[in-house]
């Protein structure tokens, strides 16, 4: 036979046989808590563990590195051994709702910062609006890594 003929036919055998090596996807182990997570709470190395889920091939809307979890805070409480759901860890925000935050706009090196109170809480990237504190203007601006709301272009 030629062999574009027998690559057809061991294309056809593969696609009839099924997952090649489910056993593979099996063995991969996922984050879970060692303790009870609480709302609000920041997820720590210390108390995730690696285990294992024979017969769970593919986990899509679980977590699957214990590198993402570190640091992230739980939205909703997390059971000791359990997966943990994508949607249910968020960064933590550096913004929050009421508390007053640093406003800065530099441009073309003019630098003016103000005093604001957040109307909505933020985390790193995310655009929050708030009002400034001396003229009541409400501004929008995106957090920044060190806590600041920067505005204006960059």
């Amino acid at each position: 036979m030629p062999a574009r003929v027998l690559r057809s036919l061991a294309t056809l055998a593969a696609l009839l046989a099924g997952p090649a090596l489910p056993a593979l996807a099996d063995g991969r182990p996922w984050p879970v808590p060692t303790v009870t997570i609480y709302p609000g709470e920041t997820i720590r190395d210390s108390i995730i563990e690696d285990r294992e889920f024979p017969g769970m091939a593919d986990r899509p809307q679980a977590v699957d590195s214990r590198r993402v979890l570190v640091g992230k805070v739980a939205r909703r409480t997390l059971a000791p051994g359990q997966l943990i759901p994508i949607n249910a860890v968020e960064d933590p925000k550096l913004v929050v709702r009421g508390t007053p935050v640093q406003v800065v706009f530099a441009q073309d090196g003019l630098v003016i910062s103000a005093l604001a109170s957040p109307l909505q809480s933020g985390s790193v990237g995310e655009m929050v609006r708030a009002r400034n504190i001396d003229s009541g203007l409400v501004v929008v601006g995106t957090v920044q890594a060190d806590g600041t709301l920067r505005v204006g272009s960059r």
